[in-house]
């Protein structure tokens, strides 16, 4: 991965009015073209002093996107329509899931649900550790985690009940 493949854009926060009413940001094909022809499609976002890691997503028409979730929004003070400069670069490790706190407490006391956990995907950790870290209070942080772990070393997660 060249690790000096980054580009800074400008550009207007834009919002998905399809589906789930997302925001996000469009990343020019010339720009999304580089990074898919170095193999890339885990980035580092940076707006000084934060960043975060985010996916290079595409569009059914094409576009390419960051999708941008409330916590960045209420963190950077941003509305759509609003115009933002940001950098964006590979992720040196695009495999790390932040599993959050409360998640990472139940796992640790949860053999069995750490063992299968980790057996996923990095995206398929990825979307479960967000199911907790996306609650804002601590007690519902807590509940999901261990609800969750359940779930995961009992087989009763929807893949799990529903499978392809």
């Amino acid at each position: 991965m060249p690790k000096d493949l980054h580009v800074t854009i400008t550009a207007a926060l834009l919002r998905l009015d399809s589906g789930l009413k997302q925001h996000f940001l469009p990343v020019p094909t010339e720009h999304a073209e580089a990074f898919d022809k170095a193999g890339v499609r885990r980035l580092i976002l940076s707006v000084p002093p934060h960043r975060w890691r985010r996916a290079l997503l595409s569009t059914k028409e094409g576009e390419r996107l960051i999708m941008m979730g409330q916590p960045i929004l209420r963190e950077l003070g941003l509305r759509a329509g609003q115009t933002i400069t940001f950098t964006l670069y590979p992720d040196p490790d695009p495999d790390a899931v932040d599993l959050g706190e409360e998640f990472e407490a139940v796992l640790d006391q949860d053999a069995a649900a750490a063992k299968r956990f980790f057996s996923f995907t990095p995206g398929m950790q990825r979307s479960l550790a967000y199911y907790v870290t996306s609650a804002k209070r601590e007690e519902t942080r807590i509940k999901r985690a261990l609800e969750l772990a359940h779930k995961i070393k009992n087989r009763q997660l929807y893949s799990d009940l529903n499978p392809d």
